[in-house]
């Protein structure tokens, strides 16, 4: 499940990041150029991380907590870094921290992990 979480994710945030180069949304969602290299780098790094799925977990979760931060932080300010906040920005934010977040947490480890050495 992570593994397929992380890799579409992964895919999502490429295509939002060219497409924010080539498409200015400024209306629901603000893309900022930062913010579009911003996603292209979480995308590249989902795609990476999304080969085993220990990485893909571990991706996750630190992503997902990351991403709780950015969410809270928009609720306090409207820029940062170049990257504008807007309220459905927020929203999106709080519902992928949490997805993720859950993603990380809810999938089961492998079967070899789960094994234990009798002796």
């Amino acid at each position: 499940m992570a593994r397929i979480f992380v890799r579409t994710l992964g895919i999502i945030f490429i295509v939002l990041g060219i497409v924010g180069f080539i498409i200015t949304m400024e209306g629901l969602f603000h893309l900022t150029p930062v913010h579009n290299i911003v996603h292209l780098a979480l995308g590249i790094v989902a795609i990476i991380m999304s080969g085993t799925k220990a990485k893909a977990k571990l991706y996750a979760k630190v992503f997902g907590f990351v991403y709780l931060l950015v969410a809270i932080l928009g609720l306090f300010t409207h820029e940062f870094a170049g990257i504008h906040f807007l309220a459905a920005d927020n929203v999106l934010h709080f519902i992928i921290a949490f997805v993720s977040i859950f993603t990380g947490f809810a999938s089961r480890a492998s079967k070899s992990a789960n094994k234990t050495v009798s002796n």
